[in-house]
């Protein structure tokens, strides 16, 4: 009876610290707001106060990343978009550096991409320098790093000349369609269509990081903390607070990136080249020689959603 008892505190303990463990970074990307439906000075207001009201209910230590030309509106400075980020900050997240421009680095060369970076710090360096912080992380548009070995190390090499660390993705996903599709079923008038769509969305996410999740512990027999990725989008403002109680049910602490980036994992060799933008645990697992088999199970975007996102 006694060995019992010792194994049931044993395996008690045992899953209590693997559930201690579950970490994961809220990443969120396109600030200030990237919708169909909240355009006005007012809706991107309204997304952004619902996004951060999800966040610091959470108590989430989110990151959003800044693409600089939506701060200007007619090549000027729109101080309503400045305003959101100041209440990001105000919230206490912290921004980084998305480009100006949203180039794609598999279409350009590495000198434009290089001043499409620079670009992006125009107006956010000296934002975040008024409150004595400092631009620490860059995050690649389409998770694109380079589609030539040439163009990887240049690019490596030009972020670290400037200060960067950059943000990986261990959790990628497509929450933007999910969110084209939540759009176009709200410009539609369609609320019963539209719910459908969010409840999707959250389950679907959940796979993404359920998946992931073994992705890692296949490849490093051992969890990580995790770093998602999202988007300043319309579901996020709607279904985000879902998504972290659900997480938070799972076991999952959030934390920084500064935090997640300490762990061991994220200095893995990354010596991927290629045109997809790819989930980080996946660029390390072909650096590794990983397999097609190894791959497998990743979730899907229902045919359902893609058809309504691009209106086919």
């Amino acid at each position: 009876m006694l060995r019992f008892v010792v194994f049931l505190v044993a395996a008690a303990s045992l899953a209590q610290s693997v559930s201690a463990q579950k970490q994961i970074c809220i990443t969120v990307d396109d600030l200030p707001t990237v919708s169909r439906v909240y355009q006005t000075a007012g809706g991107r207001d309204t997304l952004t106060q619902r996004l951060l009201s999800h966040l610091t209910h959470h108590r989430v230590p989110a990151i959003g990343f800044v693409i600089g030309n939506l701060l200007l509106t007619e090549s000027r400075v729109d101080s309503g978009q400045i305003r959101l980020l100041n209440r990001w900050l105000d919230a206490g997240m912290e921004l980084g550096n998305h480009t100006f421009a949203h180039k794609d680095y598999n279409n350009v060369s590495a000198p434009v991409y290089q001043q499409d970076v620079l670009g992006g710090e125009t107006l956010l360096k000296p934002l975040l320098q008024q409150r004595g912080q400092s631009l620490r992380y860059f995050r690649h548009p389409f998770l694109h790093r380079g589609n030539t070995p040439g163009k990887c190390d240049s690019l490596s090499q030009f972020l670290s000349s400037r200060g960067y660390q950059e943000a990986p993705v261990s959790v990628d996903n497509g929450d933007y369609l999910f969110s084209a599709a939540y759009d176009r079923a709200l410009l539609q008038h369609n609320a019963t269509l539209a719910a459908s769509v969010g409840n999707q969305y959250v389950s679907y996410m959940l796979d993404c990081i359920h998946y992931y999740e073994a992705q890692a512990d296949s490849l490093f027999s051992r969890p990580i903390p995790h770093i998602l990725l999202m988007h300043a989008n319309t579901i996020n403002s709607v279904y985000l607070g879902e998504l972290l109680t659900r997480l938070a049910a799972d076991g999952y602490s959030f934390i920084p990136l500064e935090q997640a980036l300490q762990d061991p994992a994220y200095r893995s060799t990354d010596k991927y080249v290629g045109k997809a933008g790819i989930s980080w645990l996946h660029r390390w697992a072909l650096t590794q020689g990983k397999k097609g088999s190894f791959f497998k199970g990743e979730p899907e975007v229902p045919e359902v959603i893609n058809t309504l996102a691009t209106g086919r």
